[in-house]
């Protein structure tokens, strides 16, 4: 964190930053149903990985 030597000073700054983080924190949640869409088409495209012939089938 950055103090300002005056106080009044650092008292604007830190009213400041916790509005950008507000502001920030408001973008990311709008932005959800983006970005779970964008998860669900790249895993819908994405093709199944084989199996390799190393790992166990899971019928023990």
């Amino acid at each position: 964190m950055i103090y300002a030597p005056n106080h009044a000073l650092d008292t604007k700054i830190l009213a400041s930053s916790r509005e950008l983080v507000r502001e920030a924190l408001a973008l990311l949640r709008n932005s959800d149903h983006l970005v779970s869409r964008l998860r669900l088409r790249d895993e819908v495209g994405r093709p199944a990985l084989p199996r390799s012939e190393g790992q166990p089938s899971g019928n023990a």
